[in-house]
């Protein structure tokens, strides 16, 4: 089930980020997915898991798992071979020929979800992972914890009223699950509303990501997700320049 691939070291500030290269390593990964996705009821693993490179975040010396994700770099045709492609459509971003890096499963344990500094180390690490790979992209699914659409409609109305991609590469709908994004409410809707979306979409977002025009319901996670993709040419250079700088090879 592991996967290592040629993710590097890095320190971030008081964290470290690295690849999971052991067995005792993955049961912690599997712990933090199981606590967070199957709220601590079942094991969280799927066919995707033996072909992704599996990362975590620890404090600085320490072994014990803050964060972890999944990476798995798709070129061209093979995005829709990727766990996103089984609920959207991506044919059109396949048919463009951009190398993407899927990000999934990214989950922080309980005591840690205030700490900011995780998920900027995690945006770093992968920013500079994206750098060696010359990836064109990053692609996921956003999730929204609750699969009930009327729960997160002020948030996806702001998604659709912001945040939709360019039409030649947006996602068409696959699943029978999908429904259109809801309009938006008012202006001052909209501000209260991205108080509502996820934080990790928030950050893709502010690093210029965009999401598709539909989410889909996935009532085996309780959740709801929307596609998303940051192209990596249009983050904005400041923000550039930060993550890079945040990340150190051990």
């Amino acid at each position: 089930m592991v996967s290592t691939g040629t993710f590097p070291d890095l320190t971030l500030g008081r964290l470290s980020l690295r690849a999971a290269q052991s067995a005792a390593d993955m049961a912690q990964v599997a712990h933090l997915r199981k606590v967070r996705f199957r709220a601590n009821k079942g094991a969280d693993l799927d066919a995707f898991d033996p072909l992704c490179t599996h990362i975590m975040i620890t404090e600085n010396g320490q072994d014990t798992a803050l964060a972890c994700g999944r990476l798995r770099l798709l070129d061209g045709a093979a995005i829709e071979a990727g766990y996103s492609a089984q609920f959207y459509d991506l044919s059109p971003l396949a048919e463009a020929g951009l190398r993407a890096l899927e990000l999934g499963r990214i989950c922080i344990a309980d005591d840690r979800k205030q700490d900011p500094d995780i998920l900027r180390a995690l945006l770093s690490g992968i920013a500079t992972y994206s750098d060696a790979e010359r990836v064109d992209l990053l692609i996921g699914c956003a999730s929204f914890e609750g699969d009930d659409p009327a729960r997160h409609a002020h948030a996806l109305g702001f998604l659709r009223a912001r945040h939709i991609g360019p039409a030649p590469l947006a996602p068409r709908k696959r699943s029978a699950l999908a429904f259109d994004l809801p309009e938006a409410g008012s202006l001052a809707d909209q501000k209260a509303a991205l108080q509502s979306v996820p934080p990790l979409l928030r950050l893709y977002l502010g690093m210029g990501g965009w999401v598709s025009d539909h989410a889909v319901r996935d009532p085996n996670l309780d959740t709801l997700h929307v596609f998303t993709a940051v192209e990596i040419a249009r983050i904005p250079p400041g923000r550039k320049r930060l993550l890079r700088a945040m990340a150190q090879p051990r």
